[in-house]
């Protein structure tokens, strides 16, 4: 079991609204999922809080990729990361 946190630090003097996007995609030997996860979150100066969680099943034979994207309340993104995991070919 892997569990995903995506986290937001509001490391300016004002507070933030802002709009979180989680997006987790696996593919494997048992299949394809998909989950998606948003919302909407403010933020004092210097808070920090958890966004977003989600929990998947993986084996070292999935793929997966997980991508969080921060926005403000124009849409334009003010953070981003992402983490995939490629298996590894077996001869």
């Amino acid at each position: 079991m892997l569990t995903l946190v995506g986290r937001c630090l509001n490391v300016g003097p004002q507070p933030l609204a802002l709009r979180y996007e989680l997006l987790t995609e696996k593919k494997g030997p048992a299949g394809t999922s998909r989950n998606a996860q948003s919302g909407n979150v403010t933020l004092a100066p210097q808070q920090t809080t958890t966004l977003s969680q989600t929990t998947i099943n993986v084996s070292p034979a999935d793929f997966y990729r997980v991508r969080l994207r921060v926005l403000d309340q124009q849409g334009s993104v003010v953070a981003a990361d992402s983490l995939v995991h490629q298996p590894v070919s077996r001869p």
